[in-house]
């Protein structure tokens, strides 16, 4: 009986044991996750700057929610070549339209420079300069908001460019904030941005 009542208590304390390492464990995993984020205070701005990269149209579509919100009064996004004669800020632009954003009111280019969130900033702050606006939202995945949002200050104050902006995180189903860990492309996607936040800082 005492042998007995000794491995139910010794089952009990490892049920408890797992549960408690699971739910550190996952609070751990979401702060990983946090930490990449970055988020302003919402306000009214002259435009709002989509970042290419997701596959899931996640981007475009909190942007087009904003649009229609009031937040901005333009979208403005640059793309790159994925195949001969086919470019990323067409499908972005095509699917704007499709979520209720006219398309005089969508400014787009092609990135002339590396195809990287620094040479995408360059062109995206090049062609917010031509069209004279000088505050704007920038619109990217949670989990790369606080690299970027280094790095377009970091590229306004290079370039001299006098602009204003915050940052808006767009949820992304690929790399759920509170369960990335348990898709592939949530663990891919957190790991690079790691890697990338390292390089960033020591500016590879």
């Amino acid at each position: 009986m005492v042998e007995k009542e000794k491995k139910i208590k010794i089952i009990i304390a490892t049920i408890i044991f797992l549960a408690l390492g699971t739910i550190f464990s996952e609070t751990l995993l979401i702060g990983a996750h946090r930490i990449l984020m970055h988020e302003d205070r919402l306000v009214k701005s002259e435009a709002i700057v989509v970042l290419a990269g997701s596959w899931t149209g996640n981007r475009i579509k909190a942007a087009a929610k904003l649009y229609h919100e009031g937040f901005g009064k333009k979208i403005v996004f640059s793309g790159y070549k994925l195949y001969p004669e086919t470019f990323t800020v067409s499908l972005m632009k095509t699917y704007a339209v499709k979520l209720g954003v006219p398309a005089n009111d969508i400014i787009t280019s092609i990135i002339n420079k590396e195809v990287s969130t620094r040479g995408e900033s360059i062109s995206n702050l090049e062609l917010l300069k031509k069209h004279q606006i000088k505050n704007f939202i920038l619109v990217t995945s949670s989990f790369h908001t606080r690299r970027a949002n280094l790095v377009y200050q970091k590229t306004i104050s290079q370039l001299g460019f006098d602009a204003d902006f915050i940052t808006h995180p767009a949820p992304d189903p690929s790399v759920p904030a509170n369960e990335w860990w348990k898709l592939r492309t949530g663990q891919k996607a957190v790991f690079l941005e790691y890697l990338k936040s390292i390089a960033y800082y020591f500016n590879l």
